[in-house]
């Protein structure tokens, strides 16, 4: 497959993730909602990636590691930050000695704030490509 149409995978699969993470959130799902939230911001990190390193993404779900890997661009320590929080969401949604204390935490409030936050590093990453 060409890069270009790996590229576009990716950044299409963000889109669809990051729209299916607003749904859950309307619909009160909200550990799960912050597990798609991961999942766009993995998948748009990755188009990036493809975009800026003209090869495909490494394999991992640890948004910081692919991040700093990106060629070209800098990531600020603040969205370090939020990107390493971003990725807890990933493991505590899915198991269920995690989920149990995650599903605590993730109040409604808790979702909407990080949707927030992710929706600016959703535009943020998309400003980064060439």
């Amino acid at each position: 497959m060409a890069l270009k149409s790996i590229e576009k995978y990716w950044k299409v699969s963000a889109q669809e993730a990051f729209g299916a993470a607003n749904d859950l959130f309307k619909t009160g799902r909200y550990t799960y909602a912050m597990f798609f939230l991961h999942l766009a911001a993995e998948k748009m990190i990755k188009a990036l990636y493809v975009n800026r390193n003209a090869a495909e993404p490494p394999f991992g779900h640890n948004l910081q590691n692919l991040a700093v890997k990106i060629d070209g661009i800098t990531v600020s320590a603040t969205t370090l930050g939020l990107l390493a929080q971003i990725t807890t969401f990933n493991t505590a949604a899915r198991y269920d000695d995690h989920k149990k204390s995650f599903q605590k935490l993730c109040t409604k409030d808790f979702a909407k704030n990080y949707l927030k936050q992710g929706k600016e590093l959703m535009a943020w990453l998309a400003s980064q490509f060439k």
